[in-house]
């Protein structure tokens, strides 16, 4: 494909709170990759706040263009929006509309970092399928769903789309349509809709090109050897933060948090300071890295309870989406 010669096409999702994070992977993407990007940022909101920042982080860099676009979602549309999910978590339904002229493009959710060179996935031999995606191991969406034994289900953190069988296929519409008739299903937004639209074509890449949360968390049983879970960890491609273990939080405990930082630092962003570094956190912090297990575990219990009849105690603020 000629294409694939000129500027790799990504397309990032998101509104002011996500906007540093998504310049924070940017940065991760010119800084390991040698290749023209066109970046392309949509939000539903006035992306006037943020618009001006994120083009200042990419100011010197003569390799990439940025495009912020104000979507406007068709009115008479529900959008089930769980956890902390906003609208633009459905904007890659409309990836085909925002590069038409293009046949390939790489959908990243802003929580991601990347850390090697993203052409490797550009040129992914995608085999006539319509999407590229990473499954998500031991998920049990395809059983309630009531989706065909044996079928993977993917995070949309991290999408090569075929774009012309994007528009062919009509995917666009047909995850509108199967959305309005199932809103219940919608249990992650939009990443159950394309999963289900896109049952057997899709191809399976490997847990390296989207390392999720779980792989960093031994609470979750993600069915995998335990020497196949240090191995993604090591030839992590694309981080993913999602979840609630997010590395731009005081609290924020995750082991690729130094990659995040790193990335932030090299954008307009680079003197941003966390909004849970408070004095009591700082003390639950310090608390953290000398109380022993017994005492860690007495007081999760103790918060846990005070929650109960307190809920705003000691809560994080909100930080946007993604919390899939």
């Amino acid at each position: 494909m000629e294409e694939r010669a000129g500027p790799i096409s990504v397309l990032f999702a998101c509104d002011a709170n996500y906007a540093p994070h998504a310049a924070a992977c940017m940065a991760s993407v010119l800084h390991n990759s040698p290749a023209r990007f066109e970046f392309k940022v949509v939000a539903s909101g006035d992306p006037l706040a943020f618009a001006e920042r994120l083009q200042r982080s990419l100011a010197g860099q003569d390799r990439a263009t940025l495009e912020v676009i104000r979507f406007q979602a068709p009115a008479g549309i529900h959008f089930p929006l769980p956890y902390h999910l906003t609208l633009e978590t459905y904007f890659r339904f409309w990836i085909g509309d925002m590069f038409p002229s293009r046949s390939r493009a790489i959908y990243l959710d802003p929580d991601t970092i990347v850390t090697c060179d993203l052409a490797d996935l550009w040129n992914t031999d995608m085999g006539g399928n319509t999407l590229a995606a990473v499954p998500i191991p031991g998920s049990t969406r395809p059983e309630t769903h009531g989706m065909p034994p044996g079928s993977p289900f993917f995070n949309a953190g991290v999408l090569l789309f075929d774009l012309d069988a994007w528009r062919s296929r009509n995917y666009r519409d047909r995850c509108l349509q199967y959305l309005q008739r199932y809103p219940e299903r919608a249990i992650d937004g939009d990443q159950d809709i394309v999963n289900l639209c896109a049952i057997g074509d899709w191809l399976v890449l490997p847990y390296e090109w989207n390392v999720i949360n779980p792989f960093y968390r031994r609470a979750h049983d993600l069915k995998l050897p335990p020497s196949m879970v240090r191995q993604v960890r090591r030839r992590a491609r694309i981080i993913h933060f999602n979840g609630l273990n997010k590395p731009w939080t005081y609290l924020g405990e995750h082991p690729r948090k130094k990659d995040y930082l790193a990335n932030l630092r090299r954008t307009d962003w680079r003197d941003w300071r966390p909004a849970d570094r408070t004095p009591v956190n700082m003390v639950r912090k310090q608390l953290a890295l000398v109380a022993p297990q017994w005492l860690k575990r007495w007081l999760r219990h103790g918060l846990c309870a005070l929650r109960q009849v307190w809920p705003g105690f000691l809560s994080q603020p909100s930080a946007g989406h993604h919390h899939r």
